[in-house]
């Protein structure tokens, strides 16, 4: 791991070496910097400083060669630039595998052979020809019973037999007329043939071109049933096709081990009249980009990874590296904010090939190193690191590519403007642009160029987080690194004799900025939580109450806290006396009563002593400041006190 005074000190000493040498050396200290051996947190915790002396030291390689270069051209063009709108880079990705296989002219049905398993049903047309002893070629329509009607014989059923097993029967049947049918010399034939099909009713729901009730050939499969309903959508599944018959899921269909290597189970199931043919929506697609094959979005099941998207995709290109850059979506139900929506990283394809993506995720496979084709991000993103560009690759891009920022308050804490170092046309780094982060998307990148990515102090400093409840010093604490909720219990003075260790809460805030920049903030409850737990930025902890105890305090003989009596209910009345009682000068009507839930109730002077009180709450009385002036309720109770003392005496005398 390379610390700030070690880093400091390489690129010091780079500067007393020949300016080839240094440049040698200083592109070398920077590939091995990237390099898996040094953690990603090492570079994207660098400090502003650090930041800033990587980007002056592409600057001195100006102004130690401008010295010897007599170019007067050369002079170094610091702007801040206006962006104009670009045009967008050519998706790559907007091509969906599978679904042009379906977009087919089904003419081709007319010329299909009839299969040897196919049944005869009503509707169907055959041809019946003879030759021999007599010739003759005739056509039927077989009725709604399964029947056709021949003269001299009467109806005869060819209903759900074959064209071979209704040839047979005719035979036997007309050979009471034609007797040499059935002649050993056979000189007189008998051929059975279908003519015109009736088409077949079938259901086609969910996400097809043609959804309804079509009329599909009947020597259909599900695939060529799709055919003939116009296809599937883009919305739709091509790995969970359901095939249902009387109400039964017949098959359920995977059209990609067809679509990849022709193999197919789909094709021994034939569709039948009544049918229903089910797509659904895709649950999981992702693409994939770079040195692979078939550059296209992908249908995934839950259990595929990255290994099985690359081989969809026909594999790597030829000058495809081991590394990928793979943006991962978070679901919606996981976000923090939509700010971090997409999680970046670098995976090596050797070590990660049973790594799963998630719904809308995008692979870069990058191709064998060539700096003739690279960025560098430096600096507050999550993956700084060198990415490739291409003709017209965006700011922005580069930026998601490296994960975005470290935050998802990143538009605070992380510096607007970006900082872009440019070669000029004698190839030093003297054209630097400022970019702020909403024309991020507008600003196009060159071959070479250093961005830049600061973090903004200012922001970074007012960190902080609240604590309240049953804490000695609630209020709101500045926040450091690595804060655990033990640490910040105890920087508050620890928790109250009435608080609970074990009825700790820590709510979170959830951000999310809109098209306008408007930002939003809601509370969230942070679940499974300990001492250990890392205090963050903005971060509430409150501090129950015991569950089982009152508090009364103020002017009673006995302050502290009494155990809560269940049963029949406590009072406020039954709370004082178990503390011992009003001590004298209390100002009872100015007593009052803090629920657990933080409610403030006064005690009304004619029911205060029937008021009830629940596990949590706190009583006060408080003394009247003024304790020389006289006071009838003091003076009463402490009249009765000495009553009460004398009347014990004397019932001690009498018993003497």
């Amino acid at each position: 791991m390379i610390d700030g005074y070690l880093f400091n000190y390489l690129l010091r000493a780079l500067l007393n070496i020949n300016y080839c040498m240094r440049i040698f050396i200083f592109t070398l200290s920077f590939i091995s910097l990237l390099w898996p051996q040094v953690s990603i947190s090492d570079l994207n915790k660098m400090s502003n400083d650090q930041i800033d002396l990587i980007k002056q030291e592409f600057q001195k390689q100006n102004t130690q060669n401008l010295a010897e270069d007599t170019n007067d051209d050369a002079q170094s063009n610091i702007s801040e630039v206006f962006i104009e709108s670009s045009t967008e880079q050519e998706n790559l990705n907007n091509q969906y595998f599978g679904y042009d296989y379906f977009q087919k002219d089904i003419s081709f049905f007319d010329n299909i052979p009839t299969p040897s398993d196919f049944k005869l049903g009503p509707g169907d047309e055959v041809i019946l020809s003879f030759w021999g002893e007599t010739n003759q070629r005739e056509r039927y329509i077989i009725d709604k019973n399964g029947m056709i009607f021949f003269d001299n014989i009467g109806f005869v059923n060819i209903s759900n037999k074959t064209i071979k097993d209704a040839e047979n029967l005719l035979i036997e049947e007309l050979s009471k007329i034609y007797s040499t049918l059935k002649d050993q010399d056979n000189p007189t034939k008998l051929m059975l043939e279908l003519g015109k099909l009736k088409s077949i009713n079938v259901y086609f729901t969910g996400q097809v071109n043609n959804p309804g009730i079509n009329l599909i050939h009947p020597f259909s499969d599900v695939f060529s049933a799709l055919v003939q309903a116009g296809g599937v959508d883009n919305a739709g599944s091509l790995r969970n096709v359901t095939l249902i018959r009387n109400g039964k899921k017949i098959e359920v269909i995977d059209f990609y081990s067809f679509f990849i290597s022709g193999l197919s189970e789909f094709q021994k199931i034939r569709i039948i009249d009544g049918d229903v043919i089910h797509v659904p929506i895709v649950e999981k697609r992702v693409s994939i980009k770079g040195d692979i094959q078939r550059q296209m979005q992908y249908e995934l099941i839950d259990s595929e990874s990255i290994s099985d998207l690359i081989d969809y995709a026909g594999g790597l290109t030829s000058t495809a590296s081991n590394k990928a850059i793979v943006n991962n979506i978070i679901p919606i139900e996981e976000r923090i904010s939509d700010d971090i929506a997409k999680f970046g990283s670098i995976v090596y394809l050797s070590s990660s090939t049973d790594l799963l993506i998630n719904n809308g995720a995008e692979v870069n496979i990058l191709p064998i190193a060539n700096n003739d084709y690279n960025v560098n991000v430096y600096g507050r993103v999550t993956l700084p690191g060198e990415y490739p560009v291409f003709n017209t690759t965006s700011l922005k891009q580069v930026l998601d590519l490296a994960g975005g920022f470290e935050d998802p308050n990143f538009r605070k804490t992380i510096n607007e403007d970006i900082v872009i170092l440019r070669q000029d046309h004698n190839q030093y780094y003297g054209i630097e642009f400022k970019i702020n982060y909403k024309d991020s998307d507008k600003f196009n990148l060159e071959v070479n160029d250093k961005i830049f990515v600061y973090e903004d102090i200012n922001y970074r400093n007012s960190f902080s987080y609240s604590i309240k409840g049953e804490i000695n010093r609630p209020g709101t604490y500045p926040l450091r690194d690595g804060l655990t909720l033990n640490e910040a219990i105890q920087i508050a003075g620890g928790i109250t004799e009435i608080g609970s260790i074990n009825s700790v809460s820590v709510t979170k805030i959830l951000i999310s900025i809109d098209e306008d920049g408007n930002q939003f903030t809601e509370e969230e409850l942070v679940s499974n939580i300990d001492l250990n737990f890392q205090i963050a930025d903005n971060n509430t902890i409150t501090i129950l109450p015991k569950t089982n105890v009152i508090k009364v305090d103020g002017n009673v003989y006995n302050p502290g806290f009494i155990a809560h009596q269940t049963g029949r209910g406590m009072t406020l009345s039954n709370a004082i006396e178990l503390a011992g009682g009003y001590k004298p000068y209390s100002l009872k009507r100015s007593t009052y009563v803090t629920r657990a839930n933080g409610e403030i109730e006064k005690v009304n002077l004619f029911r205060g002593r029937a008021k009830r009180v629940f596990p949590g709450d706190a009583i006060f009385v408080p003394a009247d400041p003024n304790p020389d002036e006289f006071d009838i309720t003091s003076f009463i109770a402490d009249l009765s006190s000495t009553l009460a003392n004398i009347a014990a005496i004397l019932v001690i005398a009498d018993n003497n």
